[in-house]
């Protein structure tokens, strides 16, 4: 597991650093940790999906940690994403962002080793899949790769987060009985959208982090708003919870 701590703070990052160490001999597992100074030290040679987990300091000399944050989820949407902070109030951001995790400092060995725990279940867990057959081959796609699915007919134009479309022979009605996770919400019927991948939703649009977007009923657009605004906050109170000492 490859680890980035970034923080103006030497101290500060000492001390994460040695309770990392500590959870990785208390779990045997191999971890590598690379310091920096800034968030311009981190992208001066970033690599996408170099780092498993990024551990951003909130308040530092030039480039915040949320700006560090934005320019990394440009080009980067797996690696988890976990903010050190003095203060709460900017919880909002972490959330723009997709941070895995928020912890107040002075962070504590209980609530680091939670936190760590949490992104371990994640990179773990089986995942559920949906399999399908497009121009005679097999697929079978984690969940958390797909962005869209679209219907076309009798068949579904099935986007994953790479972009690549496949096309196989599925009703949508077919599909809603199959798929049936909370991250998925149906715009309108025939539109199928992971909300993992939604960047916004303005008027009668949904955005998506790709720069696609899909239309939206308007006399639905303020109800699908709230259900994706839910879906990311209660994603944001599970991470935390696994942080905190309840």
């Amino acid at each position: 597991m490859n680890i980035a701590i970034v923080d103006d703070c030497e101290k500060d990052r000492s001390l994460l650093a040695q309770m990392i160490r500590q959870y990785g001999i208390m779990n045997q597992l191999d971890l590598s940790m690379e310091h920096f100074p800034s968030g311009e030290a981190l992208l001066l040679n970033y690599q996408p999906f170099r780092y498993t987990v990024i551990f951003l300091d909130i308040f530092m000399e030039g480039m915040s940690g949320i700006e560090t944050a934005e320019k990394i989820r440009s080009t980067d949407e797996d690696a988890s994403l976990v903010f050190l902070t003095a203060s709460n109030e900017h919880h909002p951001e972490a959330f723009s962002v997709f941070a895995t995790a928020y912890l107040t400092k002075p962070v504590t060995e209980k609530r680091l080793f939670r936190t760590l725990d949490h992104i371990m279940r994640l990179s773990t867990e089986p995942s559920e899949r949906f399999s399908f057959t497009a121009e005679r081959r097999e697929y079978s796609l984690p969940y958390e790769e797909i962005v869209s699915i679209e219907s076309d007919g009798n068949y579904l134009l099935i986007t994953d987060r790479s972009g690549k479309t496949y096309r196989t022979r599925m009703t949508f009605s077919h599909l809603l009985q199959q798929v049936q996770d909370p991250r998925f919400l149906v715009l309108m019927k025939g539109i199928l959208v992971n909300m993992e991948y939604i960047e916004l939703m303005r008027d009668s649009v949904c955005v998506m982090r790709s720069g696609r977007y899909f239309p939206l009923l308007m006399r639905k657009a303020k109800e699908l708003k709230q259900q994706w605004l839910n879906y990311r906050f209660a994603s944001i109170r599970e991470s935390t919870r696994a942080a905190e000492d309840r």
